[in-house]
């Protein structure tokens, strides 16, 4: 799949739209010469259009030798491409700069607790590292631990990372994502919580006045600990169905951290329309946008969006890892920032020191410029479909989402049902995650007691629990979701 998005407040039709979208993808980089393109059913299915639309652009593209369809065979990019202009659309993004990588490679960590409980655990704040059984993982680490004699980083390396690593990254993101990424706005991290860690530091005294932070509730809770210990003061900002309420953004913020790729903790994605209000709101008020690109990788259901930083490059800061994708032991993550934040990051990062070993770093560039990311992240991509399937089954019948990731929740009537649920299971060495826990709840006083989320449910994450255990686990929180629903008035 190809990131394209179509939009109904423009004239222009959809084939159009679709045309000039692979027209700005080849001008960018980011669809390259030969490669092939989705068929026309398999892209009509990811936008919501008739293949006849589809069909109608390809015939266009060919037609203007974009594009070269082989009788029988795959219809690929014209293989005299690579310096074809892109013509600007209501529905096109500008081009930017073209990689340098070399490599051939991919790309949370979220750095989420390691634990073993007694007890089998499906809360989500429990991640147990996937297990990489690659022979070119192992491969890698060997070869960066006995580098070539005469290998040494060059001067800078050791504070944005090493430009192997940056270069590998960038080659990732454009074949996995079709981000177009320069390897010179890419900073090396060791996950998610580092990376912002970092931004908040390189702000530091230039946020002036707007000192504040927003960020989502509910949303990820582990980047929201992050703005607590470093002394940023941290505000909730509303989140409808389809993301955090841009209408809404208040004055007092600098900055604001979303996750549009993955709203959590029920999945789902912020539409397209959503997005570019988002953006235009916060560039209009000099509001910094720091991207979370929380589980992108396992996204296994609905159409893939261009990420926030592809839309706005010079105001929003992208954040990624590799911590869920490989291990957190690895402790490789990546920022993507415009370059107007690029000294004050490098001030920060030489003031901070770097968390990122160099062999860590030569082993996971090596592994994405082999391609073993690529094969691993496609089976576990097929495991995680399989998983969500056993979930469905046995708990399809109460409504259960399972938008991204590999979360699932089951909403109930109440937060006392909730609780009810989560302590039954526990009984019967079942633990699952309570929904209300996503939404910011600051203490109302002793007299009101705890504020009360607006959505009760429990969370599951079936992705890091053994194939064997996750169906009787999940038939178990079932029959205590059913015990409790019937006892429930109205019901």
């Amino acid at each position: 799949m190809i990131p394209i998005v179509l939009r109904s407040d423009v004239p222009e039709p959809m084939a159009v739209q679709i045309a000039a979208e692979i027209r700005r993808l080849v001008a960018a980089g980011a669809l390259e010469p030969g490669q092939p393109v989705p068929s026309s059913r398999a892209l009509a299915s990811q936008l919501g259009v008739s293949r006849g639309t589809v069909v109608a652009a390809y015939d266009q593209l060919v037609a203007e030798s974009y594009l070269v369809a082989t009788p029988g065979g795959k219809t690929r990019i014209h293989p005299d491409t690579s310096a074809r202009p892109v013509a600007a659309s209501a529905g096109a993004r500008p081009a930017r700069r073209a990689t340098t990588a070399a490599g051939m490679g991919l790309g949370g960590d979220h750095d989420r607790r390691e634990s073993r409980p007694a007890q089998l655990d499906l809360t989500p704040h429990v991640h147990l590292p996937v297990v990489v059984d690659d022979s070119s993982w192992r491969e890698a680490w060997r070869a960066a631990a006995t580098p070539q004699q005469g290998a040494h980083s060059q001067p800078g390396e050791s504070v944005q990372g090493l430009a192997q690593l940056r270069e590998a990254i960038a080659e990732h993101l454009r074949l996995m994502r079709s981000m177009v990424v320069d390897p010179a706005d890419i900073f090396v991290t060791t996950g998610a919580r580092d990376g912002l860690a970092l931004v908040l530091a390189a702000l530091g005294a230039d946020s002036g006045p707007q000192s504040a932070v927003g960020f989502e509730s509910p949303g990820y809770p582990g980047l929201r600990r992050v703005m607590t210990r470093v002394g940023v003061e941290a505000l909730p900002l509303a989140v409808d169905a389809q993301g955090l309420v841009a209408s809404e953004l208040p004055a007092a913020v600098g900055a604001i951290l979303v996750t549009p790729n993955h709203l959590y903790p029920v999945g789902g994605s912020m539409p397209a329309p959503r997005r570019f209000e988002l953006l235009a709101r916060a560039e209009g008020r000099g509001v910094l946008v720091i991207e979370d690109d929380l589980d992108s990788e396992y996204r296994h259901v609905g159409a893939i969006l261009p990420s926030l930083w592809e839309l706005a490059p010079q105001s929003v800061v992208h954040l990624g890892t590799f911590n869920q994708v490989l291990t957190p032991d690895a402790r490789i993550g990546y920022l993507i920032a415009p370059a107007a934040l690029h000294a004050g990051l490098l001030a920060a990062r030489g003031d901070l020191g770097s968390g990122a070993s160099a062999i860590a770093q030569r082993a996971v560039a090596s592994y994405l410029s082999g391609g073993g990311l690529r094969r691993h992240l496609i089976r576990r991509r097929r495991e995680i479909v399989r998983r969500r399937e056993v979930v469905s089954a046995a708990l399809g019948e109460f409504g259960v989402q399972m938008n991204a990731g590999a979360n699932a929740i089951v909403e109930l009537p109440s937060h006392a049902v909730s609780l009810d649920v989560q302590r039954s299971c526990a009984e019967v060495g079942v633990l699952v995650g309570d929904l209300g826990a996503y939404w910011n709840q600051p203490a109302q006083g002793p007299a009101q007691g705890p504020a009360q989320a607006p959505v009760a449910g429990i969370v599951i994450a079936y992705g890091g629990v053994d194939f064997g255990e996750l169906g009787p686990a999940v038939e178990v929180v079932a029959r205590e979701v059913r015990r409790v629903i019937p006892l429930t008035p109205g019901s």
